[in-house]
């Protein structure tokens, strides 16, 4: 371990400063030196010199001179100064510090450019008024500039923004094979010249001409855009024939001038794309220099004429033509990867009818999609996207390693991870692309657990004109990934088995489990929710786990124990007002009275990578929902058995008769909060499994796996009046009059038996007369609600509840009748 060192201040500054200016850092040496002698941390650290060399390359990169930071570095370090590698940390953290802070610091509004309100606008005012919004679109095209500044500079590394590199089009003009820039004057004069010797040195000017070589007598003149036409100044003094003749033919060294400006404009960060359509433009001009030499030969032969010069140029003035177009709508869109080859097909499909231009496109068009097919093939076979310049359909956003993100990193993976770049794909592979995305997730699925791909022998993807070419090879190798994925999931990793588990616990298959866990927890949950120990719960959870049936359950390790910070009614509220005007209101807890482990109690399970594609975060959630009002209801239901159990006590005394209102209201409650379980569990969600494990059975790839499962999870959430707010809140309501009812029943049970029972029989009997009342509401709330969504989304299931509860009150009443007349008959007397 380092000592803390006490060096003299001017010293430990003038260190500093060197460092500072060698970084070209916007920090204070006096700041630095502060930060330092405040710090508990500094002269305490056990850096080693490789690490100190990697934060100095660090630096040096958000240094203006990373070459003179570098060099300052290695001539401190060759000083041996002892606090130079805690210097060079502190730099480190202090750069990045502060461009956090830059980049943190909050956006202020742009005062008003025409002022308040309360000012009236005169005539006097209009000048002011001109300047400032001259001013502002001005700022504003400045800003859009720099932001197509930012876009380019995304494509290109750091290390190259650090190379000093030359910039050969500017300092070396003359290596340009178009014309020259600058505009240039008639040299020569034709003066007295004869016309046929006006032909020849004419001849001899366009074969310059052609190749981009200014002439004496025919002079090109500046373009104002890089994609403009050329045109050329012709000597007055040529003969009116010839010159009609000349013009005929300039269209096509203007074309070639475009041609060669395109290729000079594309840099080593166009993309893959643009240098491939680029090579291939290069292979035809090779052919076009090929020409040009040989009319040269014809002309130093004395055999050529420019009617024969025009005759031999008519068919190449056509395919530069051709090539013009192709790279001015290219180059004016500033287009790159698939774009490109969207413009290369819709051009190739467009000239059917010239057979010489359409195979000059399709050419361009077959070269240009090599290294984009090439990447789709990495793709579609071994889930792989090798796309340095960003060109590809597909983009990849993983950012770190899977181990190291979050628990919800399942439930985002695989919408967000790969994702389509509609701009970037060609118009030829429009139809293919959702299979294309599927395709390559499902291999990259396979190869991140662990499982190598065996590439399947298939043709190689090549463009044509006819997508059934390329198209029945992306299928053959969806195919082949779909039922590789589906195969992994259900046989090595067990996915019905996992889902079976989750049936278990989340929707309280499991009976004995249940029944065991919930005595066991009874009374730690019924304490508020800070009082709680979760320790005890998880303990408990486990001894519940091997003591029933689920200790048969391979998957019962994975359970955990979860106390949530709201109740289901807040939480499904919460989720069914997002994208609504209610959203704010939930967007933080409300404050309300302190819940109870009931109110909060959930089950969690831990899912490992690859089924958590299936049992993902959001999917969890629905479970937890959905077990949470079961939970309540069945918590409900053991409250009122509790008072069933007074009921045989209480017959054994005289004022039994008493509380034959308050057992028939009991009764009540209980028949319609089992209706309501009974028709959750077995009209619902045993149903609607049985259809998922039904539509498993068919499915071939993991989406289909993925929409069944959502669809089971939409049904049961929205059949057992989850996705309901007023069903929601009127179901909650009744569940805890039922509640406060058998709290007001264990309480004057507690207080009879003690011999402190105070009142009369009157107040107790108004007591049940006011929770019958309630109950009453409430259940005829839940019934108007149901009856009214039955009508409206005409839904048998809510109709089967809805009659239910309907015959349930028929059914209580008799039943009320029948506990009066038993409470009042005598007693049958002992025999001595």
């Amino acid at each position: 371990m380092f000592q803390n060192w006490i060096l003299p201040e001017k010293e430990m500054q003038s260190t500093i400063k060197e460092l500072l200016d060698a970084l070209g850092c916007n920090l204070e040496a006096d700041i630095v030196l502060e930060y330092l002698q405040n710090d508990p941390n500094y002269g305490n650290s056990n850096l080693s010199s490789k690490q100190v060399n990697e934060y100095a390359q660090r630096l040096a990169l958000k240094a203006s001179n990373s070459k003179a930071f570098l060099k300052k570095y290695e001539e401190m370090r060759n000083r041996s100064i002892d606090y130079l590698p805690d210097l060079i940390y502190l730099f480190y953290k202090l750069v990045h510090e502060d461009k956090k802070s830059r980049i943190s610091k909050p956006k202020v509004a742009p005062k008003p450019i025409l002022g308040d309100n309360k000012h009236q606008i005169t005539k006097e005012d209009l000048p002011q008024i001109k300047d400032k919004l001259l001013k502002a679109v001005d700022e504003s095209k400045k800003l859009v500039m720099k932001s197509f500044e930012e876009k380019e500079v995304k494509t290109v590394p750091n290390w190259y923004k650090n190379l000093d590199l030359p910039n050969w089009q500017k300092d070396h003009p003359a290596m340009s094979w178009d014309f020259p820039k600058e505009q240039l004057p008639l040299i020569s004069s034709l003066a007295g010249i004869p016309v046929l010797s006006q032909e020849n040195i004419i001849i001899d000017e366009l074969l310059y001409i052609f190749s981009g070589i200014p002439g004496n007598f025919i002079v090109h003149q500046p373009v104002k855009d890089t994609y403009d036409q050329r045109t050329f100044l012709i000597s007055d003094e040529l003969d009116d024939a010839l010159k009609q003749i000349v013009q005929q033919m300039l269209p096509l060294a203007s074309n070639y001038s475009i041609v060669r400006r395109f290729i000079e404009s594309c840099d080593m960060w166009s993309g893959q794309v643009l240098h491939a359509l680029v090579g291939a433009i290069e292979i035809l001009l090779k052919d076009y220099y090929t020409m040009v030499a040989q009319l040269e030969t014809e002309q130093m032969s004395s055999s050529l004429t420019l009617q024969k010069l025009w005759y031999f140029v008519l068919p190449t003035m056509h395919t530069m033509q051709v090539l013009a177009a192709i790279v001015t709508s290219i180059g004016k869109s500033e287009l790159r990867g698939g774009s490109v080859l969207t413009v290369l097909h819709e051009k190739t499909s467009t000239l059917t009818g010239d057979a010489r231009a359409q195979e000059i496109a399709l050419f361009l068009t077959e070269r240009a999609c090599r290294p984009y097919l090439n990447i789709l093939d990495q793709w579609i076979h071994k889930g792989t996207i090798v796309d340095p310049f960003q060109e590809f359909m597909i983009e990849d956003n993983e950012l770190v390693n899977k181990e190291e993100l979050p628990v919800d990193y399942s439930a985002d993976y695989w919408e967000k991870r790969y994702c389509v770049q509609r701009d970037r794909v060609p118009k030829f592979l429009e139809k293919s692309t959702d299979i294309i995305l599927r395709t390559g997730k499902y291999l990259n699925v396979i190869s991140q657990c662990g499982n190598s791909i065996a590439k399947p022998n298939t043709e190689e993807i090549k463009y044509s004109l006819r997508e059934q070419n390329y198209g029945a090879i992306i299928q053959k190798a969806y195919a082949f990934a779909s039922k590789s994925l589906l195969e992994l999931l259900l046989k090595e990793y067990d996915l019905m088995g996992r889902l079976k588990s989750v049936k278990n616990y989340f929707l309280m298959s499991q009976g004995d489990f249940i029944v065991q866990f919930m005595d066991a927890t009874e009374q730690e949950l019924s304490k508020k929710i800070d009082d709680i120990i979760p320790s005890k719960l998880e303990s408990l959870l486990g001894l519940c786990l091997r003591l029933s049936a689920a200790s048969h359950d391979p998957y019962n390790e994975d359970m955990r124990v979860e106390l949530l910070p709201y109740d289901l009614q807040f939480q499904m509220f919460k989720i069914l007002s997002i994208e609504t005007e209610e959203e704010n209101e939930y967007k933080q807890n409300k404050d309300c009275l302190p819940l109870t482990g009931i109110e909060t109690f959930s089950f969690g399970m831990e899912v490992k990578w690859p089924v958590s594609l299936i049992l993902n975060h959001k999917a969890i959630a629905c479970y937890q929902m959905i077990f949470r009002h079961l939970f309540f209801c069945k918590h409900v239901e053991r409250l009122l058995c509790r008072v069933w159990l007074y009921n045989k006590v209480v017959k054994r005394f005289s004022e039994a008769r008493l509380y034959a209102d308050a057992f028939a209201l009991r009764q009540r409650m209980l028949s319609c909060v089992q209706h309501l379980q009974y028709y959750m569990c077995v009209e619902v969600i045993e149903p609607s499994w049985c259809h998922l494990i039904q539509s498993l059975d068919k499915v071939n790839n993991v989406d289909e796996v993925l929409e069944r499962h959502n669809d089971f999870l939409e049904s049961c959430l929205g059949d057992c009046m989850l996705t309901s707010p007023q069903l929601l809140k009127a179901v909650t309501t009744l569940c805890l009059v039922c509640v406060q009812f058998c709290t007001f029943m264990q309480d004057t049970f507690y207080l009879y038996n003690g011999g402190t029972a105070s009142g009369s029989a009157d107040s107790f009997s108004q007591s049940v007369s006011r929770y019958g009342l309630r109950f009453t509401a409430a259940l005829l709330s839940v019934l108007a609600i149901i009856d009214q969504m039955a009508r409206d989304n005409n839904s048998n299931k809510l109709l089967n509840i809805s009659a239910r509860l309907n015959f349930n009150t028929y059914y209580v009443k008799q039943l009320e009748r029948f506990t009066e007349e038993k409470l009042l008959e005598p007693k049958p007397k002992k025999s001595s």
